[in-house]
C-alpha cells in the first residue's frame, strides 16, 4: 500500500507540474542565494521567498546542479507513513524527495538513511534540461547517505541532505557515483493529505534542536 501511494504521488504531481507555468520576480535572485549552510543564511533566504516557493541548493561534486537564480514551486503529499515533496523551477528543473516510516512526523528534527534499493525510507531524484530544443535532460538519483528533516510546519520546511548520487536511468542502475550535498528551504508549501488530518500532522509533540 505504501509503495502504491508513493508511485501515485509521483505520477500525479509530475503530470500536474509538467504543464504548470511559473512566473518569478527577478529580485528573488539576490546573491544571498549563492550558498546555504548556516541557520542564519537559511532564515535570510526564507524571508525572501513567496508563498509556495522553495530554494533548492544541490551540489554534486561541489558544483551546483541548478542555476543560482532557480526558484521552485511544488506540492507536498503527506500520509502517516510517507512525506513526498515534488518541486519544479522556472527552467523545468525537477526534484522529488521522499521521507518515510511509521509516524515520521512525531519527532522533528528527524533523519532517515537512503538506500539505493529503497527510495521509500528516504530518497532523492533530480533532473534538469540541458538542451531544451532537443529535449535532452540530465538526471541523478541518490544512492546512499541521509535526508534530515530539520524543520517542519505549515509555514516552513528545511531539509538537509548529504550522501552520494549516480546517473538516473529507467533501464539500469548507476555504476559511477558522486558526492552530494543539499539544502531545501520551502515557504508555505501546498499540502495534500492522505490517511492523516492536518491536526495530527502539525499538532504532534516535536523535539527541538
Amino acid at each position: 500500500m505504501l509503495e502504491i501511494f508513493e508511485h501515485f504521488c509521483f505520477y500525479l504531481t509530475f503530470r500536474f507540474m509538467k504543464y504548470f507555468k511559473i512566473i518569478f520576480c527577478l529580485f528573488l535572485t539576490a546573491p544571498i542565494f549563492i550558498s546555504c549552510t548556516s541557520s542564519g543564511e537559511s532564515d535570510a533566504i526564507y524571508k525572501q521567498l513567496g508563498e509556495n516557493q522553495a530554494k533548492v541548493i544541490y551540489k554534486i561534486d561541489g558544483k551546483e546542479f541548478y542555476p543560482q537564480e532557480s526558484i521552485f514551486k511544488g506540492e507536498v503529499n503527506a500520509s502517516d507513513k510517507l512525506l513526498s515533496i515534488t518541486l519544479i523551477d522556472q527552467f523545468d528543473g525537477r526534484s522529488i524527495v521522499s521521507f518515510g516510516g511509521d509516524d515520521w512526523y512525531l519527532s522533528i528534527p528527524s533523519q532517515k538513511e537512503v538506500f539505493s534499493d529503497d527510495q521509500v525510507n528516504a530518497g532523492v531524484k533530480m533532473g534538469k534540461l540541458v538542451d531544451k530544443q532537443k529535449m535532452i535532460g540530465e538526471a541523478f538519483i541518490m544512492t546512499d547517505g541521509a535526508v534530515t528533516l530539520e524543520e517542519f510546519s505549515k509555514n516552513k520546511m528545511i531539509l538537509k541532505i548529504k550522501g552520494k548520487v549516480g546517473k538516473y536511468s529507467d533501464f539500469e542502475q548507476p555504476t559511477e557515483f558522486k558526492t552530494f550535498d543539499a539544502t531545501i528551504i520551502y515557504k508555505k508549501p501546498v499540502f495534500n493529505l492522505l490517511n492523516i488530518t492536518e491536526e495530527e500532522l502539525f499538532s504532534a509533540i516535536k523535539s527541538s534542536k
